[in-house]
C-alpha cells in the first residue's frame, strides 16, 4: 500500500494519470464514441426533453436528492422541510458568475449524453430524466443511466462533472461526485426493487470528469457502497420526521446553528431563505 500511495501522490504532483484497470478499459470504450455518427432522431428527442422538462414550467420545487449529500456544515433540515411546503428561489440569489459556470457545465453534460445515445448505451428517457421516490418525497435526476455490455453486465449510473484545468491535473477522485453517484445508485436500486438482491443493476457506476480546457477526461469507477449511503438515508428519515411534526403539531424545526439572519452568508445562498425568514416573496405554498 505504501508504494501505491507514493505513486498516486507523485502523479497528483506531476499531473500524470494513474488509472485502475477498470478505468483504463472504460476510457478506451468511451473514446470510441467520438467516431460515431449522430443519432438525429434520438438526440433530437433528448434535446427536446431537456428543453421542455416540467412542461409549461421549469420551476424547481420540493426536495431534491442533491441537497442531501452536502457537508454537515451546509446541511439544514429546516431548509429541506420548507422545500416540501413552500416555493423556493430559482437561482436569483446566486451571482451571475456562478450562473455562467452552470451554463458551461450544462453544455458539457449534453455533449456526453448525446454521445451515450450515439453508442446505443442510453436512450433519451434514461438521460437527465427526473425520477421521484415516494417514501422520501424526493426527486432525483441522474445524468446518465446506461448499459455498456462490453464493460458491465447491468445498468449503471453515470455522474458527469466539468472540472477546471488546474483541478483536473491534480485530481485523483471527485468527492462530491462520488457521494452523488452512490446516492443515485441507491435510489435507482430502490426504485427497481433490487436492493439486497443478486441483480447487477445499479451495483456499479462511474464519475466522468471532463477537463473544460484541454478536453481530456477521467473516469472513476465505483461499486455500490451501502456505508456511504447510510447517512443520507438517516437525513431523509429526519426530514420526514420533522415534516410530519410540522403537519401534525405546526412546529417547525429550528434553523441551522450557523444561520442567524436573513443576510448571513448561509442564508444568502439558501433557496428557502424567503420562506424561512418570511421576507421577499414570503411563504407561498406549493
Amino acid at each position: 500500500m505504501g508504494i501505491i500511495n507514493d505513486i498516486k501522490n507523485d502523479a497528483v504532483k506531476t499531473g500524470s494519470k494513474v488509472q485502475s484497470s477498470e478505468s483504463a478499459k472504460l476510457e478506451g470504450i468511451l473514446n470510441k464514441m467520438f467516431y460515431l455518427d449522430k443519432n438525429i432522431d434520438e438526440e433530437t428527442k433528448f434535446v427536446k426533453q431537456v428543453m421542455t422538462r416540467g412542461s409549461d414550467t421549469t420551476e424547481r420545487i420540493g426536495l431534491h436528492a442533491s441537497a442531501i449529500i452536502v457537508s454537515d456544515k451546509q446541511f439544514c433540515v429546516r431548509q429541506q422541510v420548507l422545500s416540501l411546503l413552500y416555493k423556493q428561489l430559482q437561482g436569483e440569489q446566486l451571482p451571475v458568475s456562478l450562473m455562467r459556470i452552470f451554463a458551461e457545465g450544462n453544455a458539457i453534460h449534453e455533449k456526453w449524453q448525446r454521445l451515450f445515445i450515439r453508442a446505443g448505451y442510453a436512450k433519451a428517457k434514461t438521460l437527465d430524466y427526473t425520477r421521484f421516490d415516494d417514501d422520501f418525497k424526493i426527486s432525483y435526476t441522474p445524468d446518465v443511466v446506461c448499459k455498456i455490455p462490453e464493460f458491465y453486465d447491468g445498468a449503471m449510473v453515470v455522474e458527469i462533472k466539468s472540472v477546471n484545468p488546474f483541478q483536473f491535473k491534480k485530481m485523483a477522485s471527485h468527492p462530491s461526485g462520488h457521494k452523488q453517484l452512490q446516492w443515485y445508485m441507491y435510489l435507482c436500486q430502490k426504485a427497481k426493487g433490487v436492493l439486497n438482491t443478486k441483480s447487477n443493476d445499479y451495483k456499479k457506476g462511474f464519475v466522468l470528469c471532463d477537463d473544460k480546457g484541454a478536453q481530456e477526461f477521467k473516469t472513476f469507477v465505483y461499486d455500490y457502497e451501502p456505508e456511504t449511503v447510510a447517512p443520507f438515508i438517516e437525513r431523509c428519515e429526519s426530514i420526514q420526521y420533522y415534516y410530519n411534526v410540522f403537519k401534525e403539531e405546526h412546529k417547525m424545526v429550528p434553523r441551522h446553528k450557523e444561520c442567524d439572519s436573513s443576510t448571513c452568508k448561509m442564508a444568502e445562498k439558501c433557496p428557502m431563505r424567503d420562506a424561512c425568514y418570511n421576507i421577499g416573496m414570503g411563504r407561498v405554498k406549493i
